[in-house]
């Protein structure tokens, strides 16, 4: 295509009301309110990072289901719910936004630009997975990543916790909320790290062991929760035996879309938001993992009611 044909393809492409970078619980929570106030929205869930969501055997946490749920079932109902109300999902990811409040493009790793009034960031976050030979077989059973979504779960088991610094220090304590049996595996990093929590982890009881962990011990494992793993062993040869691991190694952002736009985002670079979620840059928007909160389903269904009903709103005053 010539670059007189772009152009005019720029300008007959139709301008939606919104885009939404991400087909998560924020990403089509708004897609879903959006579609059902009329409004021409369109949800990118391509080759993104793939869902938290989709790695929980089954939550416990989330209002309204005292039952669990498994997370790739959440997923399937939301997606279906937003389809039902004509909602649209494409199967791909944004590489670029440009332009300004009521005008942006969005630049797709495949197909014509989208165009739109108003943009929602909701492309999610990646956790951090440990360097051990196996473990991504064991992710959402053996090795989970939330404490505040499934340590209930494990109340007064003996839990592990891997990672290093003030982070898995505070994690650790937390975990004292369901258990007094808890060890910090500081893979191969110095005690040192833990700093002025040193003695706070001492005086809860707190174990701490720095050798790296070399492997996963599978067996028969936790008979009530029925994964296959069952702790770990260390490269000095001792073994511990865990109902589950818990990783604290942090999260990695997928902000390439928009790291040229000058987003305010916090001291681990999780993007800023106002009352209403909007960033600082006008029109565009966030939900979910990706903003400066909590991060659980039940706050990404908020943070995108909130946005989404906004948008809605200013649309009908900027009409």
């Amino acid at each position: 295509m010539s670059e007189v044909e772009k152009q005019n393809a720029d300008a007959t492409s139709e301008l939606l009301d919104c885009v939404i970078l991400g087909a998560g619980p924020a990403g089509l929570t708004a897609l879903t309110y959006l579609t059902r106030f009329h409004r021409r929205a369109v949800a990118l869930g391509g080759s993104g990072p793939r869902p938290r969501v989709l790695s929980i055997d089954r939550t416990y946490n989330l209002p309204g289901y005292p039952e669990g749920i498994p997370g790739s079932v959440l997923m399937r109902r939301l997606r279906e719910q937003a389809e039902e109300m004509g909602g649209e999902v494409r199967e791909t990811i944004a590489t670029h936004i440009e332009g300004c409040n009521g005008n942006f493009k969005v630049h797709l790793e495949d197909g014509a630009p989208l165009r739109a009034r108003k943009v929602i960031l909701a492309m999610g976050v990646r956790d951090r997975e440990p360097d051990i030979p196996g473990i991504s077989k064991h992710v959402g059973h053996f090795l989970r990543y939330c404490p505040v979504c499934d340590g209930y779960e494990h109340t007064d088991k003996r839990l592990g916790i891997l990672g290093s610094g003030h982070s898995v220090a505070r994690h650790a304590l937390f975990l004292r909320t369901f258990s007094n049996d808890i060890t910090i595996f500081l893979h191969g990093k110095s005690r040192e790290t833990l700093g002025r929590y040193t003695a706070t982890l001492e005086k809860n009881g707190i174990a701490v062991q720095e050798p790296r962990v070399v492997r996963v011990i599978e067996d028969e494992g936790d008979p009530v929760s029925e994964y296959t793993g069952s702790g770990i062993c260390l490269e000095d040869g001792t073994e511990h035996r865990l109902s589950v691991l818990y990783g604290a190694l942090g999260c990695d952002l997928n902000l390439e879309p928009v790291h040229h736009l000058g987003l305010r985002l916090d001291d681990e670079s999780y993007i800023i938001t106002d009352c209403r979620q909007e960033t600082g840059i006008r029109g565009i928007y966030a939900a979910g993992d990706i903003v400066s909160q909590i991060n659980q389903i039940s706050v990404a269904f908020g943070q995108a009611t909130i946005a989404a009903v906004e948008i809605h709103n200013v649309l009908d005053d900027e009409d």
